[in-house]
């Protein structure tokens, strides 16, 4: 029976043992977390930091430092708990080895006495360890919620600059270590500056966060939106080609492109301009960055609300370009007929050609295909009013624009007589219709005029994306049934009297 009680008390304190172990452990992590911070801290102060910034910094030092004396308060009270437990066990079992183990009766009560007050001892140190881990629980909360408040912007909910910097440091090394690519994306609002100063600071934050629901609702999983600063906000895309990147990219400036931000009965429309880079090997995270802000600017200076890519060397578009179409198309009061645009398109065997060579591509490589056709649907109606000369006209207006506002990647081929097809590599079926709409819009910026009167150019649109299991006749076929079933006939002028 003492034997027994030995081995219990014994039992016991290795218990006591790991529970002072766990406590050291989480003592030290928030000692550790509160250096870590005070290290932080010490960096930033050489950075010039702004007042706002700077209080911030302390506010968050002086939480720190309070949650981890607390938790210091609760290791020593549990430290002092469980030497008053040990002492008062080891009183116990003095009092056990003194009992006459030759008095059956005595020794009996004895250790029934004994036992009740291990019972009691343990009962008394379960409940105040109870009690302890509580309080370690809650300072665990409060510091994690000072952690992911320091790393939050507060206008939009996106991680903010410091937690983009510890994402990239950490993509970076993942990406070196794995031999994984690594895209970062930049945007920035289209003329931000006139949001606040037409409408007010209010209107500029309403934008802002706008645009952050935006990122937040159409970035995949695994990416991190964030604010940079600004206007300005960032994508760091881990485990991601160039070309995939393109893709989110171009999904972002659409979805930017369609926000409407209604302030004080205002409708505010807001579109951005994308910059992107894939980390190569001479690649440091500040020359990706520097990659992708240069491609930025190459957007900005290419008209805005559009995207580049910088590919080592030099930037290059991934969205359509968007023409300037009273410099390249002059306007026809009477049309002449060259039909140079026409005769110098790929036709239909020659699309089918290169669209199934993309589709092999895409099996390896994973890559998105979308094809757009392109249809006039009033060119008979041209023709027959205004004569076969008109109707060609119509048809070279309608291909050069088409032609002229795609990128260098994309192939634009006549299907039939009044139908046209866009080969779109890395875009999806939405996208693809985005870009037909964009170029229509182009388009009606120079009207076709017959003796004073405007010709109407209805044309409609139909999209697809390549599937698993696709050939060329089943992706073609699906577009031809989106343009039929869809009704998305866009048409603009006036219709000649």
């Amino acid at each position: 029976m003492l034997a027994s009680t030995e081995t219990t008390s014994l039992l016991l304190l290795l218990n006591l043992g790991f529970a002072v172990i766990a406590l050291a452990i989480g003592f030290f992590a928030g000692a550790w977390f509160a250096a870590s911070r005070k290290q932080s801290a010490s960096d930033a102060d050489g950075a010039a930091l702004s007042s706002e910034k700077e209080r911030q910094e302390q506010l968050e030092r002086e939480r720190t430092a309070m949650a981890t004396e607390r938790l210091r308060d609760v290791a020593t009270a549990v430290a002092a708990d469980l030497g008053e437990h040990s002492q008062r066990v080891g009183e116990i079992t003095n009092d056990l080895k003194g009992l006459d183990t030759d008095d059956f009766e005595a020794t009996g009560a004895g250790l029934v006495d004994a036992l009740a007050k291990i019972v009691a001892a343990n009962e008394g140190l379960q409940q105040k360890l109870q009690k302890a881990e509580e309080q370690i629980e809650a300072q665990a909360r409060e510091i994690h919620l000072h952690e992911t408040e320091a790393r939050t912007d507060s206008l939009t909910g996106l991680a903010n600059r410091r937690a983009f910097d510890d994402e990239m440091t950490r993509r970076y090394a993942e990406a070196t270590r794995r031999s994984e690519p690594l895209s970062l994306l930049i945007m920035d609002i289209d003329y931000f500056k006139k949001f606040n100063d037409t409408h007010g600071h209010q209107a500029g934050d309403e934008v802002l966060r706008a645009v952050g629901e935006q990122l937040a609702r159409t970035c995949r999983d695994m990416d991190l939106p964030c604010r940079y600063g600004g206007e300005e906000f960032a994508v760091v895309m881990p485990a991601t080609s160039i070309a995939d990147a393109t893709v989110a990219a171009e999904r972002i400036r659409t979805a930017v492109e369609e926000t409407t931000v209604n302030f004080e009965g205002k409708q505010l429309k807001v579109t951005a301009s994308i910059g992107l880079a894939q980390l190569s090997a001479d690649d440091d995270i500040a020359r990706l960055l520097r990659r992708a802000d240069d491609a930025l600017y190459e957007s900005k200076d290419a008209g805005r609300n559009c995207g580049h890519l910088h590919d080592g060397e030099a930037c290059m578009p991934f969205t359509p370009r968007i023409v300037d179409v009273k410099a390249d198309l002059p306007c026809m009061a009477t049309p002449k007929v060259t039909t140079q645009t026409l005769a110098q398109l790929p036709n239909r065997t020659k699309f089918a050609e290169e669209l199934r060579r993309r589709m092999a591509e895409a099996n390896r490589t994973d890559q998105a295909i979308a094809v757009l056709l392109v249809e006039l649907d009033s060119h008979e109606a041209i023709r027959e009013k205004f004569g076969a000369e008109v109707g060609g006209a119509a048809l070279d207006a309608v291909a050069s624009v088409f032609q002229q506002s795609l990128r260098e990647m994309d192939l634009f081929a006549r299907m039939g007589d009044n139908r046209f097809a866009a080969l779109l590599p890395e875009n999806t079926a939405d996208s693809a219709m985005t870009v037909g709409q964009r170029v229509i819009a182009t388009l009606k910026e120079c009207p076709l005029e017959i003796n004073g009167e405007t010709v109407e150019l209805r044309i409609a649109l139909g999209g697809a994306h390549y599937g698993t299991g696709d050939t060329v006749e089943k992706l073609v076929g699906r577009a031809e049934a989106e343009m039929a079933d869809s009704g998305v006939h866009l048409a603009y002028g006036l219709s000649p009297s």
